[in-house]
């Protein structure tokens, strides 16, 4: 069998990958200019056809050039500018050589095999490279460009033969969709009214032309919780009836063994901000279950503490009578400064819960917070989630 032809491999570059605020000109110029004088190889020919529409790389001189070698995987070329005279080199080859030779932090490392492994999802090979200078105790210096997704096949792919690298899967439906944002904007709505009626500076520089204002507020506040009462009856419906296992109560509580390691690890990741490859979870994991179960259990107490405080103006009535014993127990004042913590609870919360699910969507890529809004995520295949 004859060996395919240059002619007949077609290379794809993809989208440059840049670190440290790199241009993508740049990265793509040095690749291009690591490439050995006189190369033939289709993937150097596409470099270099590419980047030479970016920049005239006749002002550049090939002084020099290391071929890679089994051990390092890469190699490194000294080129000069005709220009300025100014002499470097550029380094490229395998992404965990070239980051080892530029000694790239943790968070660099992690990132860029992140951004790699999205690459090789979709059947690119990615190319390092680095940049360095020499130093005048004879040393040298190395800088992390990034990397350039090279796809080498035997003709050009169209569009139905494409990898169908991902997979649909629902999360959220609409209800639920619907009960999240509607408890956003009463939560919102009774932490602001509550705190308004708290601060007698606020609440009476409100009075001057309206007589009625406290009462207002009182009436917004006690309408906006009724409306969370129905919609956490809903939800605790939705436990029961929702129509994916996402939903269901089994995913509030980190129940198995390998979920509570999980706990450990992701929680470790978190609050330690340590780059590695955690767990994989189509839902939530187990760090969100616990936060936003434990929310529930904070809105619970909220609606006790609250319906505890509104019995006191009729404790006759049968709704109110059961909470009216919780007043005698531990005081009126006592409850609504429990109240009033449930607030600074809930006001805490809402910047940690937008930092958890915007960290998990940037660190692993997988549509978290978009889903929010589609009710479903496009999962890697090939990818071990442990909930699905």
């Amino acid at each position: 069998m004859n060996a395919p032809s240059n002619e007949d491999i077609h290379v794809s570059l993809g989208l440059p990958i840049t670190f440290e605020g790199e241009k993508k000109r740049n990265l793509l110029v040095a690749a291009a200019l690591g490439a050995p004088a006189g190369t033939h190889d289709p993937v150097d020919l596409a470099l270099l056809s590419a980047a030479s529409r970016q920049e005239d790389l006749r002002h550049y001189q090939q002084l020099s050039y290391s071929p890679p070698d089994p051990q390092f995987k890469r190699s490194i070329t000294r080129i000069r500018h005709l220009d300025t005279g100014l002499e470097e080199m550029i380094a490229r080859g395998d992404l965990e050589s070239i980051l080892y030779l530029c000694r790239a932090g943790e968070s660099t490392r992690y990132h860029a095999g992140k951004e790699a492994y999205l690459q090789e999802v979709d059947d690119f090979r990615v190319i390092g490279v680095a940049h360095g200078s020499a130093q005048p105790d004879g040393g040298e210096q190395w800088a992390f460009l990034g990397f350039i997704p090279v796809k080498a096949t035997r003709r050009k792919a169209g569009r139905k033969e494409a990898p169908n690298a991902y997979r649909y899967v629902p999360v959220w439906d609409w209800q639920l969709r619907f009960l999240h944002w509607a408890a956003f904007v009463t939560i919102l709505t009774l932490c602001l009214t509550g705190w308004l009626m708290g601060s007698a500076r606020l609440a009476y520089a409100g009075t001057d032309g309206v007589p009625y204002f406290i009462g207002y507020l009182r009436l917004v506040h006690f309408t906006a919780g009724w409306l969370l009462v129905s919609l956490g009856i809903l939800r605790i419906a939705g436990l029961f009836l929702a129509s994916t296992k996402y939903q269901r109560w089994r995913a509030l509580f980190p129940i198995s063994v390998n979920d509570l390691k999980n706990l450990y690890r992701v929680g470790r990741n978190y609050l330690f901000c340590i780059f590695e490859h955690g767990p994989h979870y189509i839902g939530h994991n187990p760090l969100q279950q616990v936060a936003y179960t434990g929310i529930y259990l904070m809105a619970l107490l909220a609606i006790t503490s609250g319906f505890c405080l509104y019995s006191a103006y009729d404790a006759n009535f049968w709704l109110f009578t059961p909470f009216t014993w919780l007043n005698g127990l531990i005081g009126l004042q006592y409850m609504r400064l429990i109240h009033l913590f449930m607030m600074w609870i809930f006001l805490a919360f809402i910047p940690i819960h937008v930092y958890l699910a915007i960290r998990s969507d940037t660190i692993e890529r997988e549509g978290s917070i978009s889903s929010i809004f589609s009710g479903g995520r496009w999962c890697r295949k090939g990818t071990k989630f442990e909930d699905g």
